[in-house]
């Protein structure tokens, strides 16, 4: 088998039910992810924390500064993958994985304020977007569905009827 094929064949597992790579024998499956209120609210603190329209987006320090509930909810990275928040690289020598800090990006302010529309899901592989749903949404959507625990688990796990 030539190495196309073995890509046509492991994007076939990724994009089924999943399975280990026979290379490196890590799992692989494509994901959807749908936004939240959960991170729709986070992307509204991230936004309010940027209320001077007139100076430049400055980094915020979210592990120190955001509220006990959205940092436990860990729903404020998920939004890198619509492109409405940026989170600050760490020196290249830094012994830490993360910084911590955070941006709203142009458009996730447009986004928190109403103006633009996005996807309704996107679909990850190895942390990114491999492609997104037709579907779109504007910030208030986010907002008036209730969580939905079989949409959220039958992205992971086959639910079966017992």
């Amino acid at each position: 088998m030539d190495n196309e094929d073995a890509k046509k064949d492991w994007q076939e597992v990724i994009m089924g039910d999943g399975g280990h790579c026979p290379v490196c024998d890590r799992w692989g499956r494509i994901y959807k992810r749908n936004i939240n209120a959960t991170m729709a609210k986070s992307l509204l603190w991230l936004a309010g924390m940027h209320q001077n329209i007139d100076e430049p987006i400055e980094w915020v320090d979210v592990p120190t500064k955001a509220p006990r509930w959205l940092v436990r909810s860990n729903q404020l990275p998920s939004l890198k993958w619509w492109g409405l928040v940026e989170r600050k690289p760490v020196e290249k020598d830094s012994k830490i994985k993360h910084s911590g800090l955070w941006k709203i990006t142009d458009l996730g302010n447009e986004f928190a304020l109403g103006g633009k529309w996005i996807p309704k899901s996107v679909y990850t592989y190895n942390d990114t977007v491999q492609f997104v749903s037709p579907e779109h949404l504007q910030i208030a959507d986010c907002f008036k569905k209730y969580f939905d625990y079989k949409e959220v688990m039958g992205n992971y796990f086959p639910l079966k009827k017992i």
